[in-house]
């Protein structure tokens, strides 16, 4: 009986350990490596608590459509998203991409948390350039990147004009629950259900025009998160389903999803 009572308190201490954990190191995975980057950009490095967040500012060489806040997802850097960033450049748009702690010339370590928090200072900074702050302002993410994407879209709804999610998941929750035993779902919920999950952030979003892109064949996040995250938001909306895979439809399908990007702006 002393050993079941033993037994039970270090089960119930490793549950409420899992239920309180938030396993950042399952979602970020930072590359430090900086890919040269064969188009013109200029860098900030922003001051975040004892760290700096690294940003890359492409600005267009004649008058930008819009200036898009870029978001890229768990892996490398700015410098490993240029094929995302280049076909939005080439078509007239200029961006703004961020590297969240950790990743590129970013310093510390990212968390759920401190992203959140980063993510206030890098907008401030933004807006203050001179060349984006009287232009047209999109918000993307892309995959990992659609959650904090769309919670600064909800933040800065009067100030954000269009937002783009592609290769998206719910939540945090949503996407861990897909890779982990039913028997842990409940805990993972816990810990993740609250983390600024974009299926309900995107539920306040009013008025502003979104656009979510998806890949049939996308073997890394299935569909049907995009699915859930469309379904909730609010009209004008529009799904963009890519016959290609995870994030490859910009650089594949350029030109039919600049036509659907470039639509976002005409939206009254």
């Amino acid at each position: 009986m002393k050993r079941l009572k033993i037994t039970t308190v270090l089960l119930f201490i490793l549950i409420s350990q899992f239920a309180n954990a938030q396993f950042e190191d399952k979602f970020y995975f930072p590359k430090k490596e900086w890919r040269e980057v064969k188009v013109s950009y200029s860098e900030e490095f922003i001051p975040v608590d004892n760290d700096t967040i690294h940003t890359a500012f492409f600005k267009a060489t004649i008058a930008p459509k819009a200036t898009v806040l870029f978001f890229h997802g768990a892996g490398g850097n700015i410098s490993t998203y240029m094929y995302m960033i280049r076909p939005l450049l080439e078509n007239g748009y200029q961006v703004y991409a961020v590297d969240f702690r950790g990743y590129g010339k970013s310093t510390g370590k990212s968390t759920h948390i401190n992203i959140k928090e980063d993510v206030t200072v890098v907008y401030s900074k933004m807006k203050a350039h001179q060349e984006i702050k009287d232009t047209k302002l999109i918000v993307m993410g892309a995959s990992l990147g659609c959650q904090i994407a769309t919670y600064l879209a909800n933040d800065k709804q009067d100030e954000v004009a269009a937002l783009v999610l592609d290769g998206g998941f719910a939540s945090f929750a949503d996407v861990a629950k897909l890779y982990a035993p039913k028997e842990a779902h409940t805990f993972i919920e816990k810990a993740l259900g609250n983390v600024y999950p974009s299926k309900e952030e995107i539920k306040e979003i009013e008025n502003m025009p979104k656009l979510i892109i998806h890949g049939k064949i996308d073997t890394s996040i299935p569909m049907n998160q995009s699915e859930i995250v469309f379904k909730n938001a609010k009209e004008p909306k529009s799904f963009f389903v890519s016959e290609k895979g995870h994030l490859d439809a910009l650089k594949l399908e350029t030109k039919k999803v600049i036509k659907e990007i470039d639509k976002l702006l005409t939206i009254q």
